[in-house]
């Protein structure tokens, strides 16, 4: 479908290959029906939402679906509800839901095969997980968005990594590189997922998403943190216009681009492997 927007007063006709017209209006009815329930929190809507559409669009852009459409109706629905401000809601709630959303697209893959993940929403989940992983007082507690647990036992449940989620690399990716790195160095995985969000508005922009991870052969200051400093253990990008890594790079780190609807992706094999290896690590 194209969808009409208008922004600063310019309007421009956004592409958006593989979501239909029934899927964009289910995915504004649902939004209206949460937003209009006082019970549901803003990110339990937003997350919803964004899951329905993203099932029901095959071949779409993940992230495009997060930026150009939930985010958008999001914006034009929450004053009909709620007295928030819609931008500064967004900011505050999009974080957590994106959080839920990851976790619960890959519960049903990982949880059949003794792995979970998690989003800490809590500040004491938060705090739990590092003390854990003997990172409590080390790293801030906030600088942990979502934690990988393997079960060793019928009983018993090792973290063995956690997993550093970002809308937009925008958000201050570069805080979390030294709680990444304490991570890394005490054996943890710790990847980075993100939906690489970043379109730039009119006039100057034509507000196509981009993401900003630039290229292996023009790499941005936020490429160089995984393909050339290994501040991750990799990067997860689910914007299908995210420039993947070469298969080799200065610090053998690299930049995936996922397809969700592919499954298992790249991340998901990724984790089942560091899993395994714990495991294999623990019966030596």
């Amino acid at each position: 479908m194209q969808l009409a927007l208008e922004v600063n007063g310019v309007q421009v006709d956004i592409e958006l290959p593989g979501v239909t017209e029934a899927a964009y209006d289910d995915a504004q009815a649902r939004l209206h029906g949460a937003l209009a329930n006082p019970a549901t929190k803003n990110r339990d809507a937003i997350c919803d939402t964004f899951l329905h559409i993203l099932k029901d669009s095959p071949g779409a852009n993940a992230s495009d679906l997060w930026h150009h459409v939930v985010y958008r109706l999001y914006c034009v629905t929450l004053p009909r509800y709620r007295r928030e401000n819609p931008q500064q809601s967004w900011v505050r709630a999009s974080g957590e839901a994106l959080e839920l959303a990851v976790q619960r697209w890959y519960e049903p893959l990982l949880s059949p095969l003794g792995i979970r993940i998690q989003a800490l929403i809590s500040p004491n989940k938060k705090k739990d997980v590092l003390q854990q992983m003997e990172l409590a007082g080390l790293v801030g507690a906030s600088k942990l968005d979502m934690s990988l647990h393997a079960r060793m036992t019928s009983d018993r449940w090792n973290v063995f990594g956690g997993v550093h989620v970002k809308a937009s690399l925008a958000e201050r990716v570069s805080d979390d590189v030294p709680a990444s790195r304490a991570m890394m160095q005490r054996g943890y995985f710790s990847p980075l997922w993100t939906l690489d969000v970043k379109s730039f508005p009119p006039p100057h922009g034509d507000l196509i998403n981009r993401g900003e991870l630039g290229t292996p052969a023009d790499p941005s200051d936020k490429r160089r943190y995984i393909e050339e400093h290994g501040d991750f253990d990799g990067c997860y990008s689910a914007n299908s216009r995210t420039a993947a890594s070469a298969q080799r790079t200065p610090s053998g780190r690299r930049i995936v681009t996922l397809n969700l609807l592919e499954q298992p992706d790249e991340f998901v094999r990724d984790v089942i492997a560091r899993a395994t290896a714990v495991r294999s690590q623990a019966s030596d």
